[in-house]
């Protein structure tokens, strides 16, 4: 019998900066809602920069497999 490796949990699952930027909306769509936004604009202010951070981390990841696909062309055009 195959045993299922996957641990089953409550909550939220942060795997990729996708998700992080997911979960950070949902907090921040919430404090707008509950017009809690000056409350808590220090916070909101950290979570939007770590939203900025995820955000970066997903292009730069873009960038280099573009930048891997031109070098593999280059050495191509090269032979």
């Amino acid at each position: 019998m195959i045993d299922n490796k996957i641990v089953k949990r409550r909550g939220i699952t942060l795997k990729t900066p996708e998700d992080a930027r997911r979960i950070i909306r949902r907090v921040v769509d919430r404090a707008f809602e509950e017009n809690q936004v000056l409350e808590y604009s220090g916070r909101i202010s950290q979570l939007l920069s770590c939203w900025l951070k995820a955000y970066e981390m997903d292009k730069l990841r873009e960038i280099e497999s573009r930048l891997a696909a031109l070098e593999q062309q280059s050495k191509e055009n090269k032979r």
